[in-house]
């Protein structure tokens, strides 16, 4: 599947830049790379594991030019966290979008973008591919769209309800997906409805216990946000279905939801979240996790260059057809100091406490500092970062 990726990407990247517009010089180009080091007394949520040193390593470039609407860009992010070898094996993250977009007249736009992205935890091994094209047309106050997705995953995750081994081999699925809707727009309220639809089909037919996981998915959404005297409100409600033609699974109904309210006040600013969605597993007699998050932030901004947050989470991971839930609580503070030319320290403490199905609930703490710098690529005196 890496064969694959790579010349997708490669294909996908010469297209982009063959249909560069010369005269277009809007660039913005944005690097972001850091560094965490500390202590976890429990990375894994395992009892009787043992705490590790950990060092986190990332960087991230979002470069764009032109807009996006009519340009090309890309999103590259690349997480490798290490402990101790003896303790846990390395973790890492990475992925890799790029992006197309151009006008057809002055009312309709068509964006491509290409991802591609890789995973890896002590629990869990993921590899995706997708290709997207989506269409938007306004008319006045009023927005039509439509898209369409083509992804190939490969999938294997570690039964963590009986500490049970990575499957012997990948589960590898295709989902085709196609999305329409509308939304009407006045000042900085949108509303909007759109529907879903999409097929799963396993790739070789039947999972490691002879069943067949293809099935269909279909998911209307109603979606909203708006802005009223500073405070930033998004939510969306989402009746999601996934039936399975062979029988061999029971259907999936669940409401999804997101939330989401930013109230900055003074020198506070609250953020708070909760969402509900649905992600794929290769757990046994499980074909859909059913993830719920809610979190809460306040942050404090002491002078221009301090700031200090408090957190609060919980996330839980519900696996339809197995009955087994892992369920995770947290706090944390984290510190931030501007140290100036785009230099940022962090100093961070976490406690958390996970309970999964079957097992002894096990807590846990990490503190880590960091450091991050911010780095401007794009050519001087043509950079228009508000077109990002």
């Amino acid at each position: 599947m890496q064969k694959i990726i790579i010349l997708a990407l490669v294909f996908h990247a010469s297209l982009a830049l063959a249909t560069e517009k010369p005269a277009e010089d809007k660039e913005s180009s944005i690097a972001v790379i850091g560094l965490r080091g500390g202590f976890d007394s429990n990375p894994a949520g395992v009892q009787g594991a043992n705490g590790t040193p950990v060092a986190t390593t990332y960087a991230t470039w979002d470069y764009l030019h032109g807009t996006v609407q009519d340009g090309y860009g890309l999103n590259l992010s690349l997480v490798e966290t290490h402990y101790d070898p003896r303790a846990l094996a390395s973790a890492r993250a990475h992925s890799l979008t790029l992006k197309h977009g151009f006008s057809l007249g002055e009312a309709s736009a068509l964006q491509s973008s290409l991802t591609a992205s890789s995973e890896q935890s002590w629990s869990r091994r993921k590899s995706s591919l997708s290709w997207r094209e989506r269409l938007d047309h306004s008319i006045g106050a009023f927005r039509l769209f439509a898209s369409g997705e083509a992804r190939m995953t490969a999938l294997n995750e570690r039964n963590v309800f009986n500490l049970g081994d990575f499957l012997p081999r990948d589960e590898n699925f295709g989902t085709l997906g196609l999305t329409t809707g509308a939304a009407w727009r006045s000042g900085e309220t949108e509303i909007g409805l759109s529907f879903s639809a999409a097929r799963i089909h396993y790739i070789e037919g039947v999972d490691y216990l002879g069943f067949r996981r293809d099935h269909n998915r279909l998911q209307p959404n109603l979606f909203f946000s708006t802005e009223l005297k500073g405070a930033a409100i998004e939510a969306s409600l989402s009746p999601f279905r996934a039936y399975f033609p062979e029988k061999e699974f029971d259907a999936v109904e669940s409401l999804l939801y997101t939330a989401k309210l930013r109230l900055p006040y003074e020198r506070f600013t609250l953020d708070l979240g909760s969402l509900r969605t649905v992600e794929d597993t290769t757990l046994p007699f499980s074909v859909i996790n059913l993830v719920t998050a809610h979190e809460a932030k306040l942050t404090a901004r002491i002078d221009d260059d301090n700031a200090v947050s408090l957190s609060a989470r919980r996330k839980t991971d519900d696996y339809v057809g197995l009955d087994a839930r892992s369920d995770q609580k947290g706090v944390g503070i984290d510190y931030q100091h501007n140290l100036g030319k785009g230099l940022i320290g962090t100093v961070t403490g976490a406690w958390r406490k996970t309970k999964e199905t079957g097992l002894t609930p096990v807590t846990s703490f990490s503190v880590m500092l960091g450091l991050q710098k911010q780095i401007d690529l794009g050519r001087s005196g043509k950079t228009d970062k508000s077109d990002g």
